[in-house]
């Protein structure tokens, strides 16, 4: 018998700390008991355990043993249920071979750095020296370019040109090819974002006619369009709407209208906030009745359907900006974006996939594309981003009404109330209630785990942050004048310059049941919004990097990836869960907080 343990030394400064001793082995016998579950034991346990230890981290029990769980579905490379991943935009990774290929200067903004595909390849032992199972990397198809000069970049991948091409900033099909085949040598799985909701801006018949194979105007949604023309409907590059908006207002919330009964598009220039334009939740800055949506969200989103106004019209037909919402009931888009979805899949000889924007496409659809990837040779595991702080909203795209939808969903529920809650995040739609306060998040998982809404937990991908949000490490309690989160000014507070706050954090996110994401350059402490990562030159000797290797390393020795988890106690600045049932060789007790460092 053996401890580990990763802890807090009592200045609350996090330390790890790995070591076998006598009274380490004693303690860990003494607790030696049947594999039953009993809630009296963990009561007694989680009491002498606090008690004990005036630091808090985490504690795992016993002996190695086998997971002896079976693949869901295809080879066991291609279940991915319970693996860790770097997340990667390949145009801020790496510049090797690229149009900027030996520019080690940062980049970041919203043009190209031409990062490239070939740039992860040359560093897959980077990543895989950090302990992960897997890569997501961002969308490599042929994107905007951004010739006209408004309407922004393709750089992210997300806005899809010809869906059957790579983009030349990011290489060719046989650099994508290669990248696979490299992650497989390098034992870890491969899972490719791709987008079935939108294409690139769209303004005018012309800029249709470039998308392949979706090239026709009847491919688009037009609501609202009436006795307009195409191109009078979609001639604007900004001031939405036409087209009508899947975002904010006349989605997410209803329009306002002027008193010469023409609508208000801003509301007032509160668009769908709750709260007046502050980073201070109370009963003062509530808009009481005035606010389209209650206390307890920042702003209504995706889900939200007790905001007053809530339109899943709009939602689902709706465009984003600029960018051509595909309909999916066009029966020559619904059967290419299906066929695609499975090209790209064997194509590339990939082991999973991130569905981008996933509540805003119909629930039969996304059934569908997760039907035809599972008849596949080897079937293919979907992941949906579905942004949402309503827990039963975003189980139902798992299972509805009984039936399955897609295979798992990017875990946003939990990382709203994380982000407020361990770094006091004041720009996540939780955060009027969750700032500082770990309660919600504990409340939440205990939710996810125990109400049988979803299907399978262990298909939430758990995170900070990602490629749409700041980073971990920046996420701060008080904001830079202005306000703006994506703003290269900083804040103060929270997670900034807070080692201890930053650990507690990711020891939630790769502890947590589920799939942990990390996301590219915060192994490196980055604080801006898509930095580039090459200017940083790959060090692995940062606290950062070391610190998931030792996460990930406790995951792949504790056998954590399909272990079960309960939540065994919370409160503001504390969330204690288990990982394995009580008293078995294997269960990992993790303890976080929030507290700041001193």
């Amino acid at each position: 018998m053996f401890c580990i343990r990763v802890g807090l030394v009592p200045a609350l400064v996090w330390s790890a700390l790995l070591w076998s001793s006598a009274t380490s082995e004693s303690s860990c016998a003494s607790n030696k008991r049947p594999c039953a579950h009993t809630e009296d034991g963990d009561v007694a346990l989680l009491q002498r355990s606090i008690s004990a230890q005036s630091n808090l981290g985490f504690s795992a029990e016993g002996e190695e043993r086998k997971n002896t769980s079976m693949p869901k579905s295809g080879s066991r490379r291609r279940n991915i249920a319970g693996k860790s991943v770097y997340l990667i935009m390949t145009d801020r990774f790496s510049r090797e071979g690229g149009f900027s290929s030996g520019d080690e200067s940062a980049c970041s903004g919203n043009n190209w750095c031409n990062g490239t595909l070939r740039g992860i390849t040359a560093h897959l032992p980077y990543i895989k020296g950090m302990g992960f199972d897997c890569i997501w990397v961002t969308p490599p198809v042929k994107n905007f370019d951004g010739d006209d000069g408004q309407s922004g970049y393709g750089y992210a991948g997300y806005w899809a040109e010809d869906y059957y091409d790579i983009d030349p900033h990011f290489g060719s099909k046989a650099d994508l090819k290669e990248l696979v085949s490299e992650t497989h040598k390098q034992h870890m799985c491969f899972i490719l974002d791709i987008v079935l909701n939108h294409v690139r801006p769209i303004h005018s018949t012309s800029d249709m006619a470039k998308v392949h194979p979706f090239n026709e105007t009847a491919y688009v949604h037009q609501l609202g369009i009436g006795s307009m023309t195409f191109d009078e409907y979609t001639d604007k590059k900004s001031g939405w709407p036409p087209p009508a908006q899947a975002l904010s207002v006349g989605a997410a919330c209803g329009v306002e209208l002027y008193p010469n009964n023409t609508a208000d598009w801003t509301n007032g220039g509160n668009y769908c906030n709750n709260f007046n334009p502050s980073s201070v939740y109370n009963k003062s800055t509530y808009l009481g009745d005035d606010a389209p949506g209650p206390y307890h969200i920042k702003y209504c989103g995706p889900g939200n359907f007790d905001c007053k106004g809530y339109n899943v019209t709009l939602n689902l037909e709706g465009w984003f900006y600029d960018l051509g919402d595909l309909n999916q009931s066009v029966p020559f888009v619904r059967e290419n974006l299906k066929q695609w979805a499975a090209w790209m899949a064997t194509e590339y000889n990939i082991d999973g996939i991130r569905l981008d924007t996933a509540p805003f496409m119909p629930y039969d659809f996304l059934e569908e594309v997760q039907e035809h990837l599972n008849k596949l040779q080897n079937p293919m595991e979907i992941i949906g981003e579905v942004t949402t702080t309503n827990i039963s909203f975003h189980a139902s795209f798992q299972q509805q009404h009984g039936r399955a939808v897609l295979a798992g969903m990017e875990n946003f529920p939990l990382e709203y109330f994380a982000q407020a809650g361990y770094c006091g995040w004041p720009n996540a739609p939780s955060s009027p209630v969750a700032m500082n306060n770990l309660n919600f998040l504990a409340r939440a998982t205990k939710r996810q785990l125990e109400s049988g809404l979803y299907s399978d937990p262990d298909l939430l991908m758990n995170f900070m942050d990602n490629q749409d949000d700041t980073p971990v490490a920046a996420l701060y309690q008080n904001p830079p004048s202005g306000g703006d989160p994506f703003s290269p000014a900083k804040g103060t507070g929270g997670c900034i310059d807070d080692a201890s706050r930053v650990r507690n954090s990711l020891t939630w996110v790769m502890l947590a049941r589920g799939m942990p994401v990390i996301t590219w350059g915060d192994e490196q402490g980055n604080t801006d919004y898509r930095n580039s990562l090459w200017q940083y030159k790959w060090n692995t000797t940062t606290w950062q990097y070391q610190f998931i290797k030792t996460l990930n390393s406790v995951r792949h020795e504790k056998s954590l990836r399909l272990t079960s988890a309960k939540v065994l106690f919370s409160s503001e600045d504390k969330f204690v869960f288990r990982r394995g049932l009580a008293f078995c060789p294997h269960s990992v007790w993790v303890y976080t907080n929030n507290m700041q460092a001193s």
